[in-house]
């Protein structure tokens, strides 16, 4: 093995560990303990930043500092780097965007040429069709990395009142249809509440008074959520099928019977949802026939009473009335 691969070998080898001998790192790499110590001696002189002490429970270890050792990727793996920030296009914010496009511009400069046009050709032949926001949250990084730090953030939030002053504890960030949201303690109305992160205007780690709370620090995202569906009302809701309604609603398997005419769907949503499905099976049009609850049957027959008013009338009547001319 060429020497530099040798010494490449033990600083991977040197990231993965807290504290070491030279006798481990010996042991590990199959070498003296002579042989290790001059591996040290030579990633020190390279600039690798070791620090040793002496005497009984001592040993080496790596100051950690910003930088990774080297990492060698495939051709596949960094073509698939870029397949998933392509992924991520239709959000007009994201944490680390900045760093994520550095790494990507690195990893593209060193790729063969012909590694290179298979990314440029990716770019041309893949598109993520999702709903395009151009709402921007400029704090994202800052509350994401306050969640991972257990910190409390002071910000401005733009609510229906009016911009509002908070402290709050962030659980974590999410996105969703385009959009972040960030789960936090609100020290203001004591309890956890959802924020849209592009309604922040100002953010700032808040240092002094209040102090992060334990318990909200054990949160995670995933405890939010069971929150979330714990407290919600819910109810259930059923729909018949046509055999092409069945077909547009394939990927529901599981929730969905199937008959040799159609289907039937049957599953349970939260109340707060009914708006959106009474939206989805209107635009499914005769294929759908919403049965239950009878809530939404009737928000879908006002839907339609209003749609019949607005298309029954003859929209250039009163344009024509104007113009004297008959309608």
């Amino acid at each position: 093995m060429p020497k530099s691969d040798r010494l490449l070998a033990v600083l991977m080898e040197l990231h993965t560990r807290r504290r070491f001998t030279a006798e481990d790192l010996a042991q590990e790499l199959g070498v003296s303990r002579r042989t290790a110590l001059r591996y040290l001696h030579e990633l020190s002189e390279a600039g690798v930043p070791l620090a040793a002490r002496p005497g009984p429970g001592g040993g080496y270890r790596v100051l950690r500092d910003k930088t990774l050792p080297p990492l060698a990727f495939t051709v596949d793996e960094g073509v698939s780097l870029f397949f998933a920030y392509q992924s991520l296009q239709s959000y007009g914010s994201l944490p680390f965007d900045a760093e994520f496009e550095s790494v990507l511009r690195k990893i593209y400069q060193h790729l063969p040429v012909d590694a290179q046009h298979r990314i440029d050709r990716l770019r041309e032949r893949l598109e993520f069709s999702t709903r395009r926001v151009e709402a921007q949250a400029p704090h994202l990084q800052l509350l994401l990395e306050a969640a991972m730090d257990r910190a409390v953030v002071s910000i401005v939030y733009r609510s229906a009142r009016g911009p509002e002053r908070r402290a709050i504890q962030p659980v974590g960030v999410y996105a969703h249809d385009g959009l972040w949201y960030c789960p936090a303690y609100c020290f203001t109305r004591k309890a956890v509440r959802l924020f849209r992160v592009d309604r922040i205007v100002e953010a700032e780690l808040k240092k002094d008074d209040p102090a992060p709370l334990p318990e909200i620090a054990a949160l995670t995202l995933t405890d939010f959520y069971d929150h979330i569906r714990e407290a919600a009302e819910k109810t259930t809701l059923e729909v018949e099928l046509t055999a092409a309604g069945l077909r547009r609603l394939e990927h529901m398997q599981g929730i969905v019977s199937a008959y040799p005419s159609g289907g039937r769907l049957r599953m349970e949503i939260e109340t707060s949802d009914m708006e959106h499905f009474a939206r989805m099976f209107l635009g499914m049009g005769t294929d759908a026939r919403v049965v239950a609850p009878a809530a939404m049957v009737e928000r879908i027959q006002n839907v339609l009473r209003q749609q019949t008013a607005l298309y029954g009338a003859r929209p250039h009547s009163a344009a024509m009335e104007k113009s004297g001319r008959p309608s």
